[in-house]
């Protein structure tokens, strides 16, 4: 196919693509919302309640990925015949295929911003990697159609504590919760989290804290997947060059360059199988001693305090001020672990962080503050292990956390510009 022939194809799909979802996308997206609509929201599992927006939205990311790769391969065809026309023999394998790779990238970071790519990669529920299930719930809080918006940030132990499903069943058609954690979050992450969000208007940020996410020795694998060169200097300025391991710290500065390269583990999990890739995990898993206390005493071991404790503290301020500047009322949930691991905690650690972040709520009116005694009370039966609560204790804290939201939003409790 000759050069011109080509660029009229590429030009021709894309003008093609454009052309047919204006005048026919709604139409399909009902179409098929009659045919799988159903089988959408189960899939959805809550994560959406209008599967017609959804299908739709979906063809409109299609046509924009189908419009975007033909323009891509248009880009690297043209590159290609100025390489070979402009350099030395020898040099041009090496300067297409870094065209090539470029442009790759180029459709990755694309991709990356559609729902539609990733759930391509969803595997199911229980199944999926943790980034791919949160860039579809990233995706989905721009096309949330309720009157207000709250999030739900921080390690697992939220996701354990707070069931989104309960608190959009009761409270859906005024305030639609997502869900956002990632696996051993801790405050900073959180931070990278909330900057990360779309531009969509946020009126409530929840989060589950308890002593792991001031004192426990640094987790590395969020941060991968959320530190950008933007983050930098204030990543410098808070501390965190004395806290986090050299090589998930280049990991997330390589994949923010790369953006094929942080997109690595969810394309081997879908490629490869969640069996696969989580065999360390399931070794691990396996060598837990079935008796908490036994495993307490070792669990408890890298709860100190350190330069991560100042680290943790200082993203919380500047994380509580992210709040208050999109005007978003930040609800801090002062948790607990599980007693049989809380009394083996040296007492100062706990003391400390309810001092810090009575402080905080002190200053700062924007912070709704739930201690321990004004929440439901955990028990060691409540517990699944040393850190996440059982299903029914779940369900009870989730309605706790109803009340908190209606309470708010009877008072209409603004968000500040300052502290005072």
């Amino acid at each position: 196919m000759g050069s011109r022939k080509l660029i009229i194809l590429m030009a021709g799909v894309s003008a093609a693509a454009l052309v047919l979802y204006a005048v026919l996308g709604r139409t399909l997206a009902g179409a098929l919302d009659v045919r799988f609509g159903h089988r959408v929201l189960q899939m959805a599992a809550g994560k959406t309640t209008d599967s017609r927006m959804f299908i739709q939205m979906r063809l409109r990311e299609a046509v924009f990925l189908l419009t975007a790769a033909a323009l891509i391969a248009l880009a690297q065809f043209l590159a290609a015949c100025w390489i070979n026309r402009r350099t030395p023999p020898r040099l041009v394998w090496i300067l297409s295929a870094l065209s090539g790779f470029v442009c790759l990238n180029a459709f990755a970071l694309l991709a990356a911003h559609t729902v539609v790519f990733w759930c391509l990669l969803f595997t199911g529920t229980g199944t999926t990697h943790n980034y791919t299930q949160y860039r579809i719930k990233w995706g989905l809080t721009r096309e949330m159609q309720a009157p207000k918006q709250a999030v739900l940030f921080g390690s697992s132990q939220t996701r354990a504590e707070i069931d989104e499903g309960i608190l959009n069943e009761r409270l859906g058609t005024r305030l639609w919760t997502t869900e956002l954690h990632f696996p051993g979050n801790q405050v900073y992450d959180m931070l990278l989290n909330l900057e990360d969000l779309p531009p969509v208007k946020v009126d409530y940020v929840i989060c589950y804290l308890s002593e792991g996410n001031f004192i426990v020795g640094p987790q590395t694998e969020s941060i991968k997947f959320f530190l950008n060169f933007r983050n930098l200097p204030e990543f410098y300025s808070l501390g965190g060059a004395f806290t986090h391991p050299n090589r998930s710290f280049a990991y997330g500065l390589l994949g923010n360059a790369l953006p094929l390269f942080r997109l690595r583990d969810p394309l081997l999990d879908r490629i490869l199988g969640s069996s696969i890739m989580n065999l360390s995990q399931e070794e691990w898993n396996q060598s837990l001693v079935p008796d908490l206390a036994t495993r307490a005493r070792t669990a408890v071991v890298p709860y100190y305090f350190g330069p991560n404790t100042v680290f943790q503290k200082k993203a919380f301020c500047v994380f509580a001020a992210r709040c208050r500047e999109r005007h978003a009322v930040l609800i801090v949930c002062c948790g607990q672990l599980n007693p049989i691991l809380g009394r083996m905690v040296d007492p100062s650690f706990r003391a400390g962080m309810l001092a810090f972040l009575r402080g905080q709520a002190a200053q700062d009116t924007n912070i709704v503050l739930l201690e321990q005694a004004q929440m439901p009370a955990q028990t060691e039966k409540d517990y699944d292990d040393l850190t996440h609560v059982n299903t029914a204790t779940q369900a009870r804290f989730s309605d706790f956390i109803v009340g908190v939201l209606e309470n708010l939003m009877q008072t209409n409790l603004p968000a500040k510009h300052g502290a005072h």
